[in-house]
């Protein structure tokens, strides 16, 4: 999630509606949480500005989004924030990166990757995730070479809880991005925050707005028998309804003819949510749905919807399986069969 400051000047029109109507005024507060954001604080000014509301937003699209006009009268400039111990720290640090590091996909590379996760991540996964639960784990059984894994993204957790979900030969041979200016930067203190620590996990930096381009090294990876890790929502959701998915992993699927598996993570939002350092342990399942295929001819778009609806049908099963009352906005109304739970990993 990133801050954004946003700065509201009412038209004349807006003048006579909040006279009329002062409730209006917090007709901001729904707009920001359509966009999966949260509004942190707001204050009326004496000044250029009418308003000004600090909020917190999943990316420049949703603050695209929301900038311009309103239907109460007002203008609306969104200027991106960062607060001040931060800016001072990024200004004593190079915002050099290196990788992607094609050695990864060396035999040695592979053979130290769950050894190497573990000690980033995968103590975490133990200590915390209790109990954790695999359904559905029999769609990976014949599941060979190379594959895309998707699922919904709701915490740090949610990697952890989606990576030991597979099959021990995708752990060897799977790799997720992350962001190139937070995992990637040279010259960071300690080894496991070194760029070519993160690749050793099974990491590759991506370029925020890297448009296509993003994609090639993750092609490289596929043509080389590497499995890609991707959360299509691009941001973790605040809300647990499940947000809009990026194309990223259609053209993937399409381009390269791998097969895509969607995933449902649930309780990880509860261990630790978005924007908290604190965490809880508390139970986590998985589950696991039926690869999908496309043809090469496959509309982009065509593909993505089909993901989209996949992963939230798993959603569905997901928590009529644990008894959650759905909300409206997580669009989750249906019962389903009970399955029984797979062995972990299995």
């Amino acid at each position: 999630m990133a801050s954004y400051v946003v700065l509201s000047k009412l038209t004349s029109a807006g003048v006579k509606i909040v006279k009329d109507r002062p409730e209006v005024v917090q007709g901001l507060v729904a707009d920001v949480a359509a966009l999966d954001g949260k509004v942190v604080d707001q204050f009326a000014l004496l000044g250029e500005y009418d308003f000004c509301t600090i909020v917190s937003l999943p990316d420049n699209a949703a603050a695209h989004l929301l900038a311009g006009g309103s239907p109460v009268g007002a203008e609306r400039t969104i200027l991106p924030a960062i607060d001040l111990p931060l800016f001072a720290r990024l200004l004593g640090q190079t915002t050099e990166t290196e990788g992607p590091h094609r050695w990864q996909v060396r035999w040695w590379a592979r053979l130290l990757r769950p050894a190497a996760y573990w000690w980033t991540t995968g103590r975490e996964w133990r200590k915390y995730m209790q109990p954790y639960r695999v359904y559905g784990g029999r769609h990976l059984h014949e599941l060979r070479g190379p594959a895309i894994f998707i699922a919904n993204h709701q915490s740090h957790m949610d990697m952890p809880a989606l990576y030991y979900a597979l099959p021990n030969r995708y752990r060897l041979r799977v790799a997720a991005g992350g962001a190139a200016d937070r995992w990637f930067i040279k010259g960071r203190k300690g080894i496991t925050n070194q760029p070519w620590f993160a690749s050793l996990s099974g990491s590759f930096p991506i370029t925020r707005g890297g448009g296509s381009a993003a994609l090639d090294y993750p092609k490289w990876l596929i043509d080389h028998g590497e499995s890609i890790i991707i959360f299509p929502e691009g941001t973790r959701s605040r809300s647990g309804k499940l947000g809009k998915f990026k194309h990223g992993p259609s053209i993937l699927a399409v381009s390269k003819g791998v097969p895509v598996v969607p995933m449902w993570l649930e309780g990880t939002r509860q261990i630790r949510a978005v924007g908290s350092r604190e965490m809880a342990p508390g139970p986590v399942s998985v589950e696991v749905g039926e690869p999908i295929r496309f043809a090469p001819d496959t509309e982009i778009g065509t593909a993505t919807r089909t993901l989209h609806r996949a992963v939230e049908e798993l959603g569905r099963r997901a928590r009529a399986r644990l008894g959650v009352r759905p909300s409206a906005s997580a669009q989750v109304e249906r019962s389903v069969e009970q399955q029984e739970p797979a062995a972990v990993g299995d």
